[in-house]
């Protein structure tokens, strides 16, 4: 699906071609109205828009201005330009741009269709055009690629500083942080694709993934990959600092520049999405944190998200999601689930003894042992569950550096074993493995009720916001906004769970409200227009005979 937004300051032109595009159900746009340059660039900071179909003359804000402003946000948008004069200079300043083309308003309507079509296949060439995966793997890439994610983690996990690595070294990692600004964390999950990739070609997919990444972030950002697992990616984005060429002072604010580049990388993630699944063969769902994190916090905020996503990727057959958070959804999260967040962060510095056990750090060991045992210190429960994973943790690492190292006999007349792994209440391995199997049907069938569930819920939320909002803009990007999920996902999920495009959902519920309305036989039909969402009468009258059969007063003088 893309987004088209139709931009003139004569009403009526904009609402002609919104009719001439709704009318083309098959080219699957998502259109937005503007009625000036000023309000559409309010739209464009809003949320991203694929074309734009404008006016080049209008009072307050030619085109032409409007045009260096979505080149500057959006530089990927394609822009055709209509307008009623064959000013030469004005075409030859729109044509010098890429991505620009050029109308007249005497054409047909079989022409615009076209130009915005044209403008479609240019996107969807470019997509087809990044792919990125080399056939060759280069040593030298390999090596940085796993040296920066190692030094990457570490400072993540607190082991090191940046501030503490030369910049020369840095740069050569192209690790371009600066670690007294904080940074935007962008988790993803990938479903399929490089999954089930050997070693090498996964490297390869990363590399193209970070280099999709860079072409859709570098203007405002930098970044850095981290593959965390088999299925998880950790994206690092900080806002690059513009300086102004003329005064060498800061072009904007810090709240300025943060809030643009959180609205760039939000805006992208669709495009990054799409574009993996082309030129990668890879699925991904994207959960962003649209708040500023501190280098001290990202371990923590990491878990966050990689324990949010289990709760927001929930679509059917590895549909890919993009979603955001925000602080308050974080911190009611962090509420809910506090104790079992805090029993893998206490698993995980115990994960760090091992480090301790490997290279004889006796002191060191029992340091970092006293930490988690003073962290659970306040747990009396023996069956508490955050307890018990810290204890197989450390368990596990005992009994692995033991086996290993070919220690048991040695230790058994120190210390009796039988106590490192606890018995559980069974009377053989056969009928633990059983209960395992058992309690893995019960999670799964678990997991799918709270997937259909929390489906269902959005479902009900989009319809309400629909029902309640008849009279206002239900545009895709805005039911999307308020659900806070990606518009494709929105749309593709309305269909799946209804069985009714969400359009016509829309259509059919104004039309409906409309004929509640119409009961009133003194309300004049352009305010029954207008209180369901219809700017021009006449193009609520179209639509509602075609969806009746009767234009408003038959139907009006039909029902009295």
């Amino acid at each position: 699906m893309h987004r088209l937004m139709i931009v003139d300051d004569e009403r009526h032109i904009v609402d002609w071609l919104y009719e001439l595009f709704m009318d083309k159900s098959e080219m699957d746009l998502d259109i937005v109205k503007a009625y000036s340059g000023k309000e559409a660039l309010q739209r464009l900071e809003a949320a991203k828009i694929d074309i734009v179909l404008s006016d080049i003359r209008m009072p307050g804000m030619s085109g032409l201005e409007l045009m260096g402003q979505i080149k500057h946000s959006w530089p990927g948008c394609k822009i055709v330009f209509l307008t009623g004069f064959n000013d030469f200079e004005y075409i030859y300043s729109a044509l010098k741009q890429n991505g620009v083309s050029y109308l007249l308003k005497t054409e047909d309507d079989d022409e615009i269709v076209d130009a915005v079509k044209q403008a479609i296949s240019e996107m969807e060439q470019e997509l087809g055009n990044q792919q990125l995966r080399s056939r060759v793997l280069e040593r030298e890439e390999l090596v940085v690629h796993l040296m920066r994610k190692e030094l990457l983690l570490d400072v993540i996990s607190g082991k090191v500083r940046l501030a503490d690595a030369e910049r020369g070294w840095l740069d050569k990692l192209a690790i371009p942080f600066d670690e007294n600004r904080p940074i935007l964390l962008l988790f993803g999950r990938v479903h399929g694709g490089m999954v089930s990739q050997d070693y090498s070609e996964r490297f390869l997919s990363l590399r193209g993934l970070s280099s999709l990444t860079g072409q859709y972030v570098s203007p405002f950002a930098s970044h850095a990959l981290i593959d965390i697992g088999k299925y998880d990616l950790l994206w690092l984005i900080q806002p690059v600092i513009r300086i102004d060429t003329d005064t060498d002072a800061v072009s904007e604010s810090y709240e300025q520049l943060w809030k643009r580049t959180v609205l760039f990388v939000k805006g992208n993630l669709e495009t990054l999405q799409a574009a993996s699944e082309e030129a990668l063969e890879t699925k991904i769902s994207f959960l962003l944190y649209d708040e500023p994190v501190p280098w001290s916090s990202v371990q923590e905020s990491w878990d966050l998200l990689k324990a949010m996503a289990d709760t927001r990727f929930h679509s059917p057959m590895g549909m890919p999601v993009v979603c955001s958070i925000n602080s308050e959804e974080v911190s009611a999260f962090d509420t809910a689930n506090k104790a079992a967040l805090d029993g893998s962060a206490y698993a995980r510095k115990a994960e760090a003894l091992q480090d301790c056990l490997e290279q004889g750090l006796r002191k060191e060991f029992f340091e970092k042992l006293d930490e988690v045992d003073e962290g659970l210190s306040a747990v009396s429960r023996m069956r508490d569950l955050s307890a018990a994973q810290v204890y197989g943790t450390i368990s596990l690492l005992f009994l692995t550096y033991i086996n290993k190292n070919r220690l048991a006999d040695k230790l058994t007349d120190r210390i009796a074993l039988g106590r490192l792994i606890p018995a559980n209440g069974f009377d053989s391995w056969r009928e633990s493995f059983d209960y395992l199997r058992e309690l893995g049907h019960a999670v799964f069938a678990l997991k799918e009720d709270e997937r259909t569930s929390r489906e269902g819920e959005l479902i009900e939320r989009i319809i309400a916001f629909v029902r309640s909002n008849l009279h206002g803009e239900l545009t895709l990007v805005r039911i999307s906004e308020k659900v806070n999920y990606n518009p494709s996902y929105v749309s593709r999920l309305f269909k799946q769970a209804t069985g009714t495009n969400l359009f016509d959902f829309i259509n059919k519920a104004r039309i409906g409200k409309a004929k509640e309305l119409l009961e009133d036989g003194t309300r004049p039909i352009q305010d029954i227009a207008r209180a369901v969402g219809f700017d021009s009468p006449q193009y609520f009258a179209t639509a509602f005979k075609k969806m009746t059969g009767k234009t408003p007063n038959e139907y009006r003088n039909q029902i009295i």
